[in-house]
């Protein structure tokens, strides 16, 4: 049954109704056993019970629950594809964040024990490896849970946006940091060789995610432009500084030289960029606009267009 169809049927259920109640109020008598009558009254009970029912069922649906938003965005955007009109993953995104927006409580829990456990997990690791009392853990708990908050309420409030784009949402996503608030609080914590021990653990920690990063990218980028030797190796220091847990007292495996820092807000891209020769800048551009075009024509085939801030350098990032 159609959306007209559901909405109408209770306007004429409560017309007929109404009509069958006049009737019997005009008429003013009981009706006689077995009548006409009689059963027109039965037939009103009847009515109004169905009519009950049908209020019930529509308060708890699934469409009235989620929110027909939802179901008429979708819906349009069907349309469109049938249409041949221009669909984007942004208008894909967009029409189901009502949907998501209701889902949030749910979503919200799940994350939330999900950042517990894990705190939980760090908690009794470093109740081993540094001793850390009942009331520390509690207190590293807490703090992680704390940014845990914080970062989940600054992704609802861009699903709240209708202005974020699935390219912004999904970038802020990757951001999160689950160890966010770590360092400060464990260095708050300890003291003399147990502190020492933590930041001296805490910075090969963070230099191993370094160099994994930085050498994927390094292979992303040789595959090309085709990258000499001497150029690996600045490629490698310069996607290094880069990254966010990048530390300037960080060592990394086979590199002895110092490194030569970066301009302060220097770009990955410009980063890049500084390392290649001329005809190495022709090639990743060319590389660049057959991805752009591939990804038109791989969107066109099940009948989407790329999203307006669709980037072909986020590539050497993953």
């Amino acid at each position: 049954m159609n959306s007209t169809l559901r909405s109408l049927l209770p306007l004429a259920t409560g017309t007929f109704v109404g009509a069958l109640g006049a009737i019997l109020l005009q008429r003013s008598l009981p009706p006689k056993e077995g009548s006409p009558e009689e059963r027109i009254a039965i037939l009103e009970n009847d009515l109004k019970k169905a009519e009950t029912e049908l209020r019930s069922w529509q308060d708890t649906s699934p469409r009235k629950r989620f929110g027909a938003t939802t179901h008429d965005n979708v819906r349009s955007i069907a349309q469109a594809l049938k249409d041949g009109l221009p669909v984007t993953p942004d208008d894909i995104f967009n029409s189901f964040k009502p949907l998501m927006r209701d889902l949030s409580p749910l979503t919200e829990r799940m994350r939330k024990i999900e950042t517990k456990r894990s705190a939980e997990a760090r908690a009794g690791e470093y109740a081993r490896k540094y001793g850390l009392t009942a009331e520390q853990q509690k207190q590293l708990v807490d703090n992680l849970v704390l940014q845990g908050d914080e970062q989940r309420k600054a992704l609802q409030v861009m699903m709240e946006s209708d202005h974020v784009s699935m390219n912004e949402y999904m970038k802020a996503e990757r951001a999160q940091d689950r160890d966010a608030g770590l360092d400060e609080t464990m260095a708050a914590m300890l003291q003399g060789e147990k502190r020492e021990q933590f930041l001296t653990e805490r910075l090969n920690e963070k230099a191993e995610q370094v160099q994994t990063e930085a050498d994927g990218k390094v292979k992303r980028i040789d595959d090309i432009v085709k990258l000499d030797d001497q150029q690996r190796h600045q490629m490698f220091l310069n996607m290094a500084q880069t990254s966010r847990y990048y530390d300037k007292q960080m060592q990394f495996d086979g590199l002895q030289d110092g490194v030569t820092p970066l301009a302060e807000g220097t770009t990955e891209k410009q980063a890049m960029m500084s390392v290649l020769r001329p005809e190495q800048v022709q090639a990743y551009e060319e590389h660049r606009r057959e991805q752009l075009e591939k990804a038109q024509q791989d969107a066109a085939e099940i009948g989407l267009t790329i999203p307006n801030d669709w980037n072909p350098d986020d590539d050497i990032s993953f």
